[in-house]
């Protein structure tokens, strides 16, 4: 996952899995909280395919409603986390 386009996708892929439905597609100004597309245990799913996909541990402080406002605000925090990991030698 290069951008928050490609993350706008995997919510996407997540919310359809879920069975929830968009009404529109989600774009990276989507209202995941307010809108609610994204539920607790959507917010896992998602924590999870991203570390997956990523190859990073998402630390839990980061899993707060603040990073899951909309896909811009979560790929922010993913690439501070990405960040901080290299810096620790932890990724490449």
């Amino acid at each position: 996952m290069k951008n928050a386009d490609e993350l706008c996708s995997l919510i996407q892929e997540i919310i359809d899995e879920a069975g929830g439905h968009a009404e529109e597609e989600v774009d990276p100004s989507t209202p995941l909280l307010i809108s609610g597309l994204v539920d607790s245990l959507t917010i896992m799913r998602i924590v999870a395919r991203v570390e997956q996909r990523i190859g990073i541990s998402f630390p839990e402080t980061e899993v707060v409603a603040a990073n899951f406002r909309t896909p811009t605000a979560l790929w922010d925090a993913i690439e501070a986390v990405k960040g901080a990991a290299r810096s620790e030698g932890a990724v490449s």
